[in-house]
């Protein structure tokens, strides 16, 4: 899995926007950039950061455990 300082340049790789993702998903652009910098205080909290996260590493094709296995230690961190 990338790094999620990675995850945007993955993304563009793979051409897909925000934009279609937002669209897809219902989450606002804001909120999938917060989780491309791994700026997981921008997010609503609770069960919606792990819904969002999760969407968002399908949307882009990577693991969901190990992209929430990082969300998970930076908010121990935190």
């Amino acid at each position: 899995m990338t790094a999620q300082s990675d995850l945007s340049a993955l993304r563009h790789r793979k051409g897909i926007s925000l934009d279609q993702i937002a669209q897809s998903t219902k989450i606002g652009v804001r909120y999938l950039e917060a989780i491309e910098h791994a700026q997981f205080g921008k997010l609503p909290g609770g069960i919606y950061n792990v819904s969002y996260i999760r969407q968002y590493a399908r949307a882009i094709e990577v693991s969901e455990e190990e992209l929430l296995a990082r969300y998970l230690q930076t908010a121990s961190i935190t």
